[in-house]
């Protein structure tokens, strides 16, 4: 099938990030359905290639109705009380854990994750203040990355560092392992999710992305290839 006559489901479509995937599909030709809240208030979204649908993240039965003839999925969801449990474990675990298993069910070929920095056994990666400040948070998109490790759908899970809307001087490069740290472009970020989708490389992997500008030098070591 053409790559113009691909669907992808962006989850967290309206959000900074969201915004550029977004972008990044509709340039490389993909047909984008955009999962909003609602429909009337994402204005910016309504474009030649862009289907909006309106989606509930609590309820797996809703999300297969958009999964329908879908080939892949982004999810670029995120709380924005990240210092409320109850709504991190909505949106960053269980939501991320139902966009899962309704693409699972649908047979979605592809899912790419956006998750942190400081998740899992990168935690020691990012400093102790932040990983105490960010603590809820970190802890439910553990849990959404362990739970789609293991739940039988291809995936690439990405963890940016630092998000910076300005430009850096370098390129992006990965970590596998939760050994580096740095800073990284939210547009980088767009292109290396939309990259996954078709990486072989990148298939069934859980890495971490920054700007290379940003890597301390002792961590170098720990970057790893994706051709």
């Amino acid at each position: 099938m053409e790559k113009d006559r691909e669907i992808v489901v962006v989850a967290g479509a309206t959000g900074r990030t969201g915004r550029l995937i977004v972008e990044e599909l509709l340039n490389r030709g993909y047909q984008v359905r955009a999962m909003v809240r609602s429909a009337s208030q994402t204005s910016s979204l309504q474009r030649e290639g862009v289907e909006l649908v309106e989606g509930d993240l609590t309820s797996p039965e809703s999300l297969k109705k958009i999964m329908d003839g879908a080939h892949f999925l982004i999810s670029a969801i995120g709380s924005k009380k990240p210092f409320n449990k109850q709504e991190n474990n909505k949106v960053d675990n269980m939501g991320n854990q139902n966009l899962t298993k309704s693409a699972l069910a649908k047979g979605v070929r592809h899912m790419v994750v956006i998750s942190s920095i400081g998740v899992g056994n990168s935690r020691y990666a990012i400093s102790f203040f932040f990983r105490l400040l960010m603590t809820p948070v970190l802890r439910m998109k553990e849990k959404s990355e362990e739970f789609i490790r293991s739940c039988g759908i291809s995936y690439t899970i990405i963890r940016p560092g630092g998000l910076a809307d300005r430009d850096l001087p370098g390129k992006t490069v990965f970590g596998e392992g939760g050994k580096i740290s740095g800073s990284v472009n939210r547009k980088e970020i767009a292109r290396v999710c939309v990259d996954a989708l078709t990486n072989h490389a990148m298939k069934n992997r859980t890495l971490e992305a920054v700007n290379d500008s940003t890597v301390k030098e002792e961590l170098k070591n720990f970057l790893v290839n994706i051709q």
